[in-house]
């Protein structure tokens, strides 16, 4: 056993350690993080291309969730937030790209654009976040009410019982 025959040497060649194959996605991963720290671009209209391209779609995201809000009862909040979140780090990482002066005027309109939806999104989180709060403290109310035998409330008025 501690001894390779010719098959095994020859993939133990092509293979990492382990002998198991690289997965495509792997080496894509690998590539990908490389691309995530690098400097900043030479051509300023393309980093500005890709500062436009996650723009848009962050704003897909944000305008889908602000219409299931209204209209989907069983939106996954979850699965949006972390699109919305992914969606951040890569505009961070695109703006990284630019230098001071490669913003221009019309990044700058279409950044407070943006602020803009992101204040529209953050409206209906929060008025739907209140009424969620809303209708747990009458459920919590309920429930307390369908318990409660009534030994430790206090009685007040003409129902007050005499003992």
């Amino acid at each position: 056993m501690g001894t390779l025959n010719a098959d095994d040497k020859a993939s133990a060649s092509k293979f990492p350690a382990g002998g198991a194959p690289r997965m495509h996605s792997q080496a894509l991963g690998d590539r990908r993080n490389a691309s995530q720290h690098q400097i900043p671009m030479q051509d300023a209209d393309a980093a500005r291309a890709v500062v436009f391209a996650v723009l848009s779609r962050i704003e897909g995201y944000l305008e889908e969730e602000t219409i299931a809000l209204d209209k989907t009862p069983n939106f996954d909040l979850k699965t949006s937030n972390d699109r919305k979140s992914q969606g951040l780090v890569d505009l961070n990482h695109a703006m990284r790209r630019l230098k001071s002066d490669d913003v221009n005027e019309d990044l700058e309109k279409r950044l407070q654009i943006f602020r803009g939806k992101l204040a529209v999104n953050l409206r209906k989180i929060r008025l739907h976040l209140d009424a969620v709060k809303e209708i747990t403290a009458m459920l919590s109310d309920a429930i307390q009410n369908a318990e409660s035998d009534g030994t430790y409330t206090r009685n007040i008025g003409p129902m007050r019982s005499t003992l």
